[in-house]
């Protein structure tokens, strides 16, 4: 199949709740991973002063790094650490933090993390990289820094960003009506190139009608 199009992955926005006053601790949730940045994290928060929720598993070849980066800052107060988290405890655990922190030094492809904080509300602070670059709205719905500095810098200016605008800048270009029309304007394209081709070529035996996803009009 010819790529011609991009479809986003969707999120259902309706089964993330949107909370408008927010709780006073920042969030990271992610692998235990140098390069996803738990300990950065920990250093913009320890400079704006405010306590940080860690969450995600430490994967084999991580352990190392937890325990000497990460490990020695956890005291259960200024620095929590709970572990992998999913279902209701996840939602409510993003719906309550006051900004998800993303200080992620490789290329992102998505980061479906910020897709949900987003959609409960709670903005991203997060470095320019990789996917981040578009689903951080700089200054609409979170901010783009370079480092922890300025990390922690965002952090004391997030009353500037509605939780409202938030969700609205996911559910716009995330949501689960975006990527189903997504994909069938992929499969209405590619018919379209396919019959082109058939009456080009006369290449009767090579032309094909892809399968329609669900809930596609013929």
């Amino acid at each position: 199949m010819l790529v011609t199009d991009v479809v986003p992955n969707p999120i259902d926005v309706s089964r993330w709740p949107l909370r408008m006053q927010k709780a006073d601790y920042l969030l990271w949730v992610g692998r235990m991973d140098p390069v996803k940045g738990a300990h950065r994290a920990i250093q913009a928060a320890r400079l704006a002063g405010r306590p940080l929720v860690l969450a995600g598993p430490v994967q084999p070849g991580q352990r190392e790094y937890f325990h000497e980066l990460v490990e020695p800052h956890v005291d259960g107060y200024r620095v929590l650490y709970i572990g992998e988290v999913g279902g209701t405890t996840k939602r409510e655990l993003f719906a309550n933090a006051s900004a998800l922190l993303m200080p992620i030094r490789w290329r992102e492809p998505f980061g479906m993390v910020m897709v949900e904080a987003l959609a409960c509300g709670t903005p991203v602070i997060a470095f320019p990289e990789g996917a981040a670059t578009e689903i951080v709205i700089d200054g609409q719905n979170g901010m783009l820094v370079a480092d922890e500095p300025e990390m922690a810098h965002a952090i004391e200016r997030l009353g500037s960003i509605a939780p409202e605008r938030c969700r609205a800048s996911v559910a716009g270009r995330y949501g689960v009506p975006v990527a189903a029309a997504g994909y069938e304007r992929i499969y209405r394209q590619e018919v379209g190139i396919s019959r082109r081709r058939y009456h080009a070529t006369g290449d009767h035996d090579g032309f094909r009608v892809p399968a329609a996803p669900l809930g596609a009009r013929a």
